[in-house]
């Protein structure tokens, strides 16, 4: 059993892997989205034994870190963490202990509350190259991303933040203001768009985030949360040429939401993927990004599904002569549906 649920994280990330047989099962939630996510989805967590055998914060932006923070302030909170994978101010040096603001409220909740933090990395930070210790449970877990570079990028923003006393911004500040909904008027030219030149995330905080290769029983999932595309294409590039030229994969949850400065023609050209995961409502930046989807559309494999937690953000290309053309599928929750649950089995 392996079993993907993309939960309501607004324009966020929070995700829940799920595997097992008869068994065991294991729980790994990545990241909590807004801080709203987290009584979406507190129902859902109710219902478990108890127990997320791993948390993953992949980086400290906050529509990823925001709902992890209102899940520890919770006295209540209806589970416990065999480990809690984050890279804090000292990880950023690659120290063992420790955090701009929020990044600094999740190392105060978690040395406080004890919690096991980077146990499976001994303390030190989650990154390419750093031994891991995983389950011994037939899976299998390989970071690709971040390495050291792109942590130690981020070490001047985050004393600037904390000496303000501001908050690393979930979103560029040009970017504050909501984003328009997206309307096409006339035919979408999905060869043109995935020809745009690929122009590289400049977000300070986006390159540090965690990416995961996770595999279990054959089925391999790729988790990027905001990874730096360049550091994924790097990291896959040696296992796709011992596969003969393309990694086969099972899922690809799009790094940034669908954003077209994370995803680029030469990784999904490694890539031998037919599902898509696309996790946000758009409010923010917009996303997905057109340029993104015709890339997937065009060098994203013969058949596919797009799957999306929101359903409007699926509307633009839910579209019968593209799917025809481009041989996709469009998987989205009823327009009914608010709380933005999508699940997919392997």
């Amino acid at each position: 059993m392996i079993r993907l649920t993309m939960l309501p994280a607004e324009d966020g990330d929070c995700l829940l892997l799920e595997y097992g047989d008869d068994e065991f099962v294991r729980r790994i939630l990545v990241d909590g989205g807004r801080r709203g996510t987290y009584q979406r989805i507190k129902p859902l967590l109710s219902e478990l034994d108890g127990r997320i055998d791993v948390l993953v914060v992949t980086h400290v932006d906050q529509d990823h870190i925001l709902g992890v923070l209102a899940m520890l302030d919770d006295p209540e909170r209806p589970v416990e963490f065999g480990d809690v994978w984050f890279n804090g101010f000292d990880h950023l040096h690659d120290r063992e202990i420790f955090g701009a603001v929020d990044g600094e409220l999740l190392t105060t909740a978690l040395m406080t509350q004890g919690l096991p933090w980077n146990k499976a990395f001994e303390g030190r930070s989650v990154e390419v190259g750093h031994p891991l210790t995983w389950f011994d449970d037939g899976s299998t877990m390989e970071v690709l991303a971040p390495d050291r570079r792109l942590l130690e990028s981020l070490i001047d923003d985050w004393k600037a933040k904390c000496e303000q006393a501001g908050l690393i911004p979930g979103v560029d500040p040009k970017e504050r203001e909501l984003a328009p909904e997206i309307e096409h008027f006339g035919a979408i030219d999905v060869d043109e768009l995935a020809a745009v030149p690929f122009k590289r995330d400049s977000s300070p905080t986006n390159p540090t985030s965690i990416g995961l290769l996770f595999e279990f029983e054959g089925t391999r999932i790729i988790l990027t949360g905001d990874a730096d595309d360049r550091r994924l294409v790097a990291s896959v590039r040696p296992r796709a040429e011992a596969e003969g030229g393309r990694l086969r994969i099972d899922a690809l949850k799009c790094a940034h939401h669908g954003s077209d400065k994370n995803l680029s023609n030469d990784l999904l050209g490694l890539l031998d993927c037919d599902r898509y995961l696309i996790s946000t409502n758009g409010k923010i930046h917009g996303h997905p990004n057109d340029v993104a989807i015709a890339r997937i559309l065009k060098n994203g494999g013969a058949t596919k599904d797009l799957i999306f937690n929101y359903r409007e953000r699926a509307a633009n290309w839910d579209l019968t002569a593209l799917k025809n053309q481009f041989g996709y599928r469009v998987l989205a929750p009823d327009p009914a549906d608010e709380d933005g649950f999508v699940t997919v089995e392997f």
